[in-house]
């Protein structure tokens, strides 16, 4: 059987028998029985539609690989990617997961090696901070710029602070740091908590690109509220508002550049503002940003 279609039908029925079972403890169960089926076909319908996309863009990327053409498999790749993680994970079935896993296979056999965002260090110029990122992540760059960069600019934020995303993650929605960082934005689940998002084993916001965008946003305006100052801010989001703030009240600095020289900043604090800096005056100097 077509892969699609076995994507549609388990989404379907994944989410008639949850409804069903959940409706016949109901005090009506007839009428709440239909009402759950109903919602819930609404939403697997919209999901598995949305996966069936996913496998229409998959096809695309294998197709334009194996013409040569490894840019447009990227971009198909990253299209595909974005619609598989756009549903909410309670609704993200095994079959979700399992594009998700057949995406990133894909991905690798493209990009095998491709050299850490992370890596870009203090001396990382404006003009080849992101030659150096690798190209799944300005492949995910481009399918995600335009929703995400329109919740910044909703949230009264420049839309080149997508630059935090692609230092932070490469776009990655999975990305999983040793500390328990997650998602595009690579937000801890304190703060994501704080800002509203679920996070859970069943159901963690972090992973969906919009909902942790509206957050990452909040988070990073309050920053700034509080340093008046962009590269004060970005070192917060790094390492810690309290951290910055007691450094700053300990030393008398009163911006990140002279706390940097008097090394009160961690390493990799010092190398991650400059970098997201240079990326940030990449963006804005290509015009890559929507405005």
């Amino acid at each position: 059987m077509n892969t699609a279609f076995q994507i549609l039908r388990g989404l379907i029925w994944a989410g008639l028998l949850s409804a069903f079972a959940m409706a016949q403890s109901a005090e009506d169960p007839a009428k709440r029985a239909m009402e759950k089926i109903e919602a819930a076909v609404g939403e697997r319908t919209t999901t598995a539609e949305r996966a069936l996309e996913a496998v229409r863009w998959l096809r695309e990327s294998t197709d334009a690989k194996k013409q040569g053409n490894p840019k447009g498999a990227l971009d198909a790749l990253a299209k595909a990617e974005l619609l598989a993680t756009d549903a909410e994970e309670s609704q993200q079935s095994e079959l979700i997961v399992a594009l998700l896993r057949r995406i990133n296979d894909e991905r690798e056999t493209l990009s095998p090696t491709p050299v850490p965002l992370a890596t870009a260090s203090a001396t990382t110029t404006d003009e080849n901070a992101v030659r150096f990122a690798p190209r799944v992540a300005l492949a995910r760059y481009q399918a995600y710029r335009e929703p995400l960069s329109r919740i910044l600019i909703e949230e009264n934020l420049p839309p080149e602070l997508l630059a935090v995303a692609l230092v932070e993650s490469g776009f990655n929605p999975l990305a999983l740091s040793p500390k328990g960082a997650r998602g595009i934005w690579q937000l801890m689940p304190a703060t994501a908590a704080a800002y509203g998002l679920n996070v859970g084993p069943s159901e963690d916001h972090r992973t969906h690109p919009e909902r942790s965008t509206r957050a990452a946003a909040r988070y990073l305006r309050d920053l700034y509220a509080r340093f008046g100052d962009w590269k004060l801010a970005l070192a917060a989001y790094n390492w810690g508002e309290g951290r910055v703030q007691r450094a700053l009240a300990k030393t008398g600095a009163r911006n990140f550049d002279e706390l940097a020289r008097r090394a009160r900043l961690p390493l990799e604090t010092r190398q991650y503002v400059p970098a997201v800096m240079a990326v940030w005056a990449q963006l804005r100097s290509n015009g890559t940003t929507t405005r």
